[in-house]
């Protein structure tokens, strides 16, 4: 007997019965003010979308009304401009939680656009208090401009826009408010890649459906609060979604094809691979193409990341090969399956695209040409009403800046995650370089406030070596980036892209200053304690095997401005003195501000029934 579908029920829905849709490509607009063929509008309208063949229509929020919205592309060097128009009803047809900043006390649909990892003046960047309502009648307190100017003066890469309202995000984004911006230049034109029908981008998102066939999102935890409706402190979905259709399928050629990989979920990971074994050519990361192609087989992708893959089904005829996700957390039979290609078309000519042995010119950053490195924590406590909140450096939103880097300075930053969760860390108007990872005592950095390392650095992964705006930190240990604050100066951001932790405070200002020239002083050498009697610091992985420490203001910048080196700028860690030079201390003791996990790292330590209901949730 045939089963009844219900979209509430993912058993109950059939896999790989809907032809994956190709983004529509945007065309500019006239506009008497704007050169020919430079000017964009994009209206952020609701409308019905039909995310299965045997689904009633749910209702959307889309760039001109649809998911994913209309694809931009644009040529390196070569300026546009866009303006997003705000279309939509004065109410939400998601629960809004109005204890949240700018939610309590302003209307309550809220847009405004950010191009994610692009190179651009803050007035554009899509601040998130520059939102704005419907036909401009309200706007937040950084609203400067109707119309975005995205200059392209950076590397041809796969960029995304989506809405960045405060406080909204997370319902804005999965109500559909995301679309790809493919940044293209001359190493593409001279590359011969697979281009025009060999070309996808796909954007992986994870949904949950009502079963009348509407979006589902909770209105809550899953545990009791005093706040309905509320935020929660994450969200996964029970179906895939590529390109706006679930577990949808693609017919292939027998040939190579390029897929832009997009996690535009707001919080589902995924580690992707192919059910056949076979391995993917790495193109590119979040900032551009590789050096040169590398051969993986698995990637993974937190909220955000971008990858720029070849897939060769040229000896694959006749195969069904499906695009799997291998990542443990919320792991179940459904959400393991992405989308299937069907490799059984007629190859229509001779496949003349290539992998090229070379792509882009290493333009690496070096540790030891820092001007400052930051120690940046990111920290648990609760908020008003008991819930939950995750922090960045100790601070929520609102508290004044303390990452001011100056104009054409390189800084270190270190991510020193004593959470029992990841975190996909996003920073706005640059590209960073991973560094390493490194392992560290938890329990004493709570408890204590001491840093003291557990474990050898790790280096990056083989999938992301290239130029990142978003990276993975890892629970219990310190993630440490480079980068370069060059091009434009003013108001930006860094947040968890987790969107429900960035609703709740996991976002904190960036202020990129002019003519601040950095102080600078001597390195300190951090060790294992394990190697105190050793004279030998530890590494970094770079090519000029700098050591890697963790600085702080134990030597402060005011009392040694005349100096001429290097200085960590972070006002709560310092280092510690007399027997213990290896170790690092975090000045206040931030135990007291973390709370019980969301999910509980050790499940047989709960009773049963508690431990069997985290297991079903992750």
């Amino acid at each position: 007997m045939k089963t009844k579908i219900n979209p509430a029920e993912p058993a109950t829905i059939p896999k790989f019965v809907d032809v994956l849709p190709k983004p529509i490509t945007a065309k500019p607009k006239y506009s008497s003010g704007h050169p020919k063929k430079e000017y964009y509008e994009l209206q952020m309208m609701e409308a019905e979308h039909c995310f299965h063949r045997d689904f009633p229509k749910s209702t959307i929020w889309g760039y001109n009304g649809i998911y994913p919205g209309p694809t931009i592309e644009a040529l390196k060097d070569k300026k546009i401009y866009v303006k997003y128009k705000n279309q939509l009803p004065l109410k939400h047809f998601l629960p809004v939680d109005f204890t949240l900043h700018a939610a309590n006390d302003s209307q309550e649909v809220r847009t405004v656009t950010h191009l994610h990892g692009a190179n651009v003046a803050w007035e554009s960047d899509g601040h998130p208090e520059a939102w704005y309502t419907k036909d401009y009648t309200y706007t937040g307190p950084k609203f400067n401009r109707e119309i975005h100017e995205y200059t392209n003066h950076q590397p041809g890469t796969t960029l995304w826009y989506h809405d960045h309202a405060m406080a909204l995000t997370r319902l804005n984004v999965y109500a559909g408010l995301a679309g790809f911006y493919l940044l293209r230049d001359t190493i593409e034109e001279r590359s011969n890649l697979p281009c025009g029908d060999y070309e996808y981008p796909l954007l992986i998102a994870d949904k949950s459906f009502n079963e009348d066939g509407s979006l589902f999102y909770p209105e809550g935890p899953p545990f009791p609060v005093p706040v309905h409706p509320s935020i929660t402190p994450g969200f996964v979905g029970n179906t895939i979604v590529v390109n706006g259709k679930v577990w949808p399928y693609l017919n292939v050629e027998p040939r190579k094809y390029r897929f832009r990989l997009l996690n535009g979920s707001n919080r589902r990971g995924y580690v992707i691979s192919l059910s056949n074994e076979q391995p993917m050519i790495q193109l590119g990361t979040d900032g551009g193409f590789l050096t040169a192609p590398n051969e993986i087989y698995a990637v993974e992708l937190l909220p955000a990341e971008r990858t720029d893959v070849i897939i060769d089904f040229s000896t694959c005829e006749g195969q069904e090969i499906t695009l799997r996700n291998m990542d443990a957390d919320f792991f179940d039979e459904h959400t393991s399956v992405i989308m299937q290609f069907r490799v059984n078309r007629p190859l229509r000519c001779e496949d003349t695209s290539e992998i090229p042995e070379r792509l882009a010119v290493s333009m690496d950053l070096h540790p030891h040409h820092a001007h400052i490195e930051r120690n940046l924590p990111l920290s648990a406590t609760t908020d008003d009403f008991g819930r939950p909140m995750l922090l960045l450096n100790d601070r929520m939103y609102h508290d004044p800046p303390t990452e001011k880097p100056s104009l054409d300075s390189i800084e270190v930053w270190n991510f020193i995650n004593a959470t029992p969760f990841i975190h996909p860390i996003h920073l706005h108007l640059i590209q960073f370089k991973i560094l390493e990872r490194r392992p560290f005592d938890v329990e004493l950095y709570q408890n204590e406030g001491r840093l003291e390392f557990t474990g050898p650095a790790e280096q990056p992964r083989d999938y992301e070596r290239g130029w990142k705006d978003t990276v993975k930190a890892d629970a219990g240990k310190v993630t440490k980036i480079i980068m370069h604050w060059k091009d434009h100066i003013g108001n930006y951001m860094w947040h968890c892209h987790f969107l429900e932790h960035e609703d709740h405070d996991m976002m904190r200002p960036i202020v990129v200053m002019k003519d601040v020239h950095p102080v600078s002083q001597p390195h300190v050498e951090v060790m294992h304690t394990t190697e105190q009697q050793s004279s030998t610091p530890t590494a970094t992985p770079s090519n000029h095997e700098q050591t890697a420490p963790l600085l702080t203001n134990a030597q402060s910048p005011h009392s040694s401005a005349k100096q001429d080196s290097k200085v960590t700028d972070s006002p709560d860690i310092s280092t510690t003195k007399g027997h213990l030079p290896d170790i690092t201390m975090h000045k206040q003791n931030v135990s007291q501000f973390v709370p019980q996990p969301i999910y509980p790292a050790n499940s047989n330590r709960l009773p049963a029934n508690v431990a069997n209901r985290w297991r079903r949730r992750r």
